[in-house]
């Protein structure tokens, strides 16, 4: 279990503060009895239903997010999308235009921090890159990150397996997009190649995360073109990120043992 003082060290930054207390202003319209008088009460929509909806996505999200980063930020999101319709459904439709413009202002002004905690993962530049794979270490996952929540995974997991023939570091492509051109990783806002986990030995991949079409088993089973783009989309799309996952799929816990 993760100390107090740990996710206080995390968590306290203007940005989870800020949301915190956006995800408010429909709940304390809707109960406070002055302000609830400028909902149009007489549409009775479906609120247990919708609440109910909700409220099952973020306990789901909460049992398979692999951090209290990642959890906030989904459940921020549901909320502020709980806002938006049911300032709809209660016939405020220019306040759901105004919030949704404002949660994209707070997007923007600001994002979500780096994560602050312990790590031993490394920065990379395409030098260091190139050194990697010429050998200067034997075995390195490279960390191929467009999320910020994913990176508190990857440092725990870093922490952990750390050795001295195993070594976590991590790159941004947008600052050497020779080297997403180099492991065939899309940049495009819809590419579903980010975030990604590269194993190397002996300066060679070895393993990825998520799976390519090429590299997936599964796909090879399914003869039908479209279903295979499908199946394929999907796998992309929902990859397990949990510790357990990436542990299991990269071997962690025998790789200081391999050749």
């Amino acid at each position: 279990m993760t100390p107090l003082s740990e996710l206080y060290q995390r968590l306290f930054f203007p940005h989870y503060i800020v949301n915190f207390f956006f995800c408010l202003p429909y709940f304390i319209i809707r109960n406070v009895f002055i302000l609830k008088n400028h909902l149009d009460l007489s549409l009775e929509p479906p609120e247990t239903k919708i609440y109910l909806v909700i409220g099952a996505l973020i306990i789901l999200k909460f049992r398979v997010s692999a951090s209290a980063e990642e959890w906030l930020s989904i459940t921020f999101s549901y909320l502020k999308i709980l806002n938006i319709i049911m300032f709809y459904v209660f016939g405020k439709t220019l306040w759901a235009v105004l919030y949704a413009i404002a949660m994209g202002v707070l997007f923007v002004v600001l994002p979500q921090p780096r994560y602050q905690g312990p790590t031993k993962i490394i920065e990379l530049s395409d030098q260091d890159l190139f050194d990697i794979k010429h050998n200067k270490f034997r075995k390195f996952e490279e960390h191929i990150t467009s999320e910020k929540v994913f990176e508190v995974t990857v440092a725990k997991i870093s922490m952990k397996y750390t050795t001295s023939e195993v070594h976590f570091g991590k790159i941004d492509l947008d600052l050497y997009p020779n080297v997403a051109e180099e492991y065939e990783i899309s940049l495009s806002p819809t590419s579903l190649d980010l975030p990604a986990l590269i194993l190397l030995k002996n300066g060679k991949e070895s393993g990825r995360l998520p799976k390519r079409g090429k590299d997936n088993e599964q796909l090879d089973q399914i003869k039908n073109q479209k279903l295979r783009n499908v199946k394929e989309t999907w796998d992309r799309l929902g990859w397990d990120r949990s510790m357990k996952s990436i542990i299991e799929t990269f071997k962690l816990d025998t790789l200081n043992k391999t050749e």
